[in-house]
């Protein structure tokens, strides 16, 4: 049974993650984080293993709602507009007045794209996400054409792709706002519903994988107790690449919807007896489908989370060290501080790895041509009477250098040919086995082969050398073989 909780939700107290006021170290972590989010920025993460939390779950387990707790802002829930692609959220406190940008980090193209104006307004997020979405469902139009009419979201559009690798970047700042960076990944299809692609499974399968095999990325893994986690597909992913449980970071969800007499089975696994991993289990509690309707706000449906860990059995119950990890304020905080020790662990590799691509790319540049100058013509001279010299000692060679050319190569191959095939021919006797030419003292043909070489140019059909051994053939013999 449920009893009114003493405790209340404090804002203040809720901003934890990397931006905790009370660290000596805050500037410093503050720092840290940024540089991390400026490689994302420049697209590096596809050249080095950057460190990043990836929130990953099977569909309907909730993970839409975990984004909106942490981060505050609504994600668009209508038909249709579920997370296709991958949503990246940059969240800074700050001491101005809260806002929002969005942009669009596309494969095609080396500079994000800014999508859409400055937005001050927490309740136009929701709308600018669905048309950034659009965009990058629709590759071949304008980004831009979506925030006019076409993305309005009472005119329908038949998307180009069902899903994709593109990215859309979502920058909240505010003193109300955290310090945490995450991507919300497309949730794990089990089937397709009539009329969906059967390939999709696959690609959502993929572009999942391609983010959570980096070793510096954190798996935010995303388990709902509304559904036997045997058979939730992100789990057996997040399995794949990190079989140690040292990157996955797991999250019970819906922990209302947990049949009585069941609750054992889901405590075992916040205790960290079953399915273990390195930094232990966590659970949330977010707003029903009625709350959802009736537009609760965000601070209220932090404080109905509090009020039911705290007034809910078992729950309010347990030992201090499980109810540490009950509730999205212990989550986030959990997750700013394992993100900033991987982050500094990875720094100086990073360092390395920079300097690496950076001299790589310095002799790449090194190794281009400078610019010409001078009369244009002049120059396509000098290179066609270059190349016509390079063919020609190619082909001829370069005598007073002792370099064989094309030519000299060939007519020594040949020769060589020749004299092989000349070697395999019968020794020739024009004349009865029984009654041997005068001459013939196994030399007359030697001596023939000798007088045809000297009356035959270089090309001659029988070249000097030996015959074949023990191939001496009579003319009788060969009247005989072709009688048979």
């Amino acid at each position: 049974m449920s009893s009114e909780s003493s405790l209340t939700f404090d804002e203040d107290a809720f901003v934890g993650g990397l931006s905790d006021p009370s660290s000596a170290h805050y500037l410093h972590r503050r720092s840290v984080l940024d540089s991390v989010n400026k490689l994302h920025s420049y697209g590096l993460q596809q050249q080095l293993d950057l460190p990043q939390i990836a929130v990953v779950g099977s569909q309907s387990v909730g993970k839409s709602s975990l984004i909106e707790s942490i981060s505050g802002i609504t994600l668009p829930r209508a038909k249709g507009t579920c997370t296709r692609c991958p949503i990246e959220c940059r969240l800074s406190r700050s001491t101005s007045s809260w806002s929002c940008e969005v942009y669009l980090r596309v494969a095609r193209q080396v500079a994000e794209i800014p999508f859409g104006s400055v937005i001050t307004t927490k309740a136009d997020v929701e709308d600018r996400i669905r048309r950034a979405q659009l965009a990058i469902l629709n590759p071949s139009r304008p980004a831009s054409d979506f925030l006019s009419d076409l993305g309005r979201s009472d005119v329908e559009t038949k998307n180009e792709v069902s899903f994709s690798n593109d990215l859309i970047s979502v920058r909240i700042s505010g003193k109300e706002v955290d310090d945490l960076s995450f991507v919300d990944l497309p949730g794990i299809i089990a089937s397709v519903r009539d009329g969906g692609k059967e390939a999709d499974i696959e690609q959502v399968r993929n572009l999942v994988m391609n983010f959570i095999k980096k070793p510096s990325c954190l798996i935010l893994l995303v388990v709902s107790c509304e559904t036997d986690i045997e058979n939730q597909g992100a789990r057996r992913l997040a399995k794949q690449v990190d079989r140690s449980g040292k990157r996955t970071i797991p999250v019970l969800t819906k922990p209302d919807r947990i049949a009585i007499g069941e609750h054992s089975n889901w405590l075992r696994l916040l205790s960290n007896e079953q399915e273990r991993f390195k930094h232990g289990w966590h659970c949330v509690k977010q707003s029903d489908q009625q709350q959802l309707d009736s537009g609760i706000s965000w601070n209220d449906a932090r404080q109905n989370e509090i009020d039911f860990f705290t007034g809910t059995e078992p729950w309010s119950t347990l030992d201090e060290s499980i109810k540490s990890r009950l509730g999205t304020q212990h989550l986030t905080g959990a997750l700013g501080d394992i993100l900033f020790k991987l982050i500094c662990q990875r720094l100086p590799e990073l360092l390395n790895e920079v300097e690496s691509k950076v001299r790589q790319i310095k002799k790449d540049l090194g190794d281009i041509p400078v610019k010409p100058s001078g009369d244009p013509v002049s120059i396509i001279w000098k290179v066609k009477a270059a190349f016509e010299r390079d063919v020609r000692q190619v082909i001829e060679g370069i005598p007073e250098a002792g370099i064989t050319g094309m030519i000299q190569t060939f007519h020594r191959e040949k020769g060589q040919f020749r004299e092989a095939i000349f070697r395999q021919a019968p020794d020739f006797r024009p004349y009865n086995k029984a009654n041997p030419h005068p001459q013939d003292k196994g030399t007359a043909g030697a001596s023939i082969a000798a007088k045809v070489t000297q009356t035959m140019d270089e090309d001659a059909l029988e070249p000097s050398g030996p015959r074949a051994a023990n191939t001496v053939v009579y003319l009788d013999e060969v009247l005989t073989t072709a009688q048979k």
